[in-house]
C-alpha cells in the first residue's frame, strides 16, 4: 500500500510540475529535442563557441540581429561591459521579461568573465528552446585579446599576423582611437591608448568551456 501510495503521489508531483511549466513563460515555448550525444558533440566540436575577433567584428558591422547577454551581476555589469550588451543577471534568464527579449530571430551571443557560467546559461537556454553562442573566453580574454592585443613575434604564420592586426583596429574601435572599421589586410593598424580593467583574475584568459 506504500509503495502504491509513493507512486500516486509521484503522479500528482509531476502532473503538478507540468501544469506549472504549461502557465510558466518557460513552458509557453517549444523546447527544443535534443541527445545528450548531440549536446556532447556540439560542445566538442565548439559549436555552441563564438571568438571574441568574430564578435567584435559583428558589433562593428552592426549585425543587425546580434543580441549579446552580460550574465554576470548587474553590479559587475556597470563596472565594464562589452560595448552594446544587455545585462541579463544568470538567475534572471528564465523570468517572462528575459524570455521575451531574447526569443524570436536573434543571435544570441552569452558571456561571463570566463566561460563557465556562460555555458552554463548556453545549456539553461538550450533546455528552453533558445539558441545561443558562447563568448569564448568571456570577458576576461576579450579584454586580453581586443582591448589590450599584444604584438605578435616575427616567427608566426600569416594568419596569426592578420588576427593581430585585426584585433588592434578592434580595439582603435572599442577604446575611442581612430580606426572605425576591422579589415583582414594591413591597413588595419592604428595605435590606441592603453586601456586597463578589473577583471577577475581568478579565471584564465580562456578558461571554462
Amino acid at each position: 500500500m506504500k509503495s502504491l501510495f509513493d507512486r500516486r503521489f509521484a503522479v500528482v508531483l509531476l502532473m503538478i510540475f507540468g501544469a506549472l511549466l504549461a502557465f510558466s513563460p518557460a513552458g509557453l515555448r517549444t523546447t527544443s529535442s535534443f541527445s545528450p550525444q548531440a549536446l556532447a558533440k556540439a560542445i566538442i566540436g565548439e559549436q555552441d563557441h563564438l571568438e571574441a575577433e568574430e564578435l567584435a567584428k559583428w558589433l562593428i558591422d552592426k549585425k543587425p540581429d546580434l543580441l549579446v547577454v552580460d550574465i554576470r551581476s548587474a553590479e559587475e555589469f556597470a563596472q565594464y561591459h562589452i560595448p552594446g550588451s544587455t545585462s541579463i543577471p544568470f538567475n534572471k534568464l528564465s523570468d517572462a521579461e528575459a524570455v521575451d527579449m531574447l526569443s524570436g530571430d536573434k543571435t544570441v551571443v552569452l558571456y561571463s568573465n570566463g566561460g563557465t557560467h556562460a555555458a552554463q546559461a548556453w545549456v539553461l537556454l538550450k533546455q528552453m528552446g533558445i539558441e545561443s553562442l558562447v563568448l569564448l573566453g568571456g570577458l576576461n580574454y576579450w579584454a586580453e585579446a581586443i582591448l589590450n592585443p599584444q604584438a605578435p613575434t616575427d616567427l608566426v604564420a600569416d594568419s596569426e599576423i592578420l588576427k593581430y592586426q585585426l584585433r588592434k583596429g578592434a580595439s582603435g574601435y572599442f577604446t575611442g582611437g581612430s580606426t572605425v572599421a576591422v579589415r583582414n589586410d594591413s591597413a588595419a593598424t592604428t595605435a590606441k591608448p592603453k586601456v586597463e580593467i578589473k577583471l577577475d583574475k581568478k579565471k584564465k584568459a580562456r578558461g571554462g568551456c
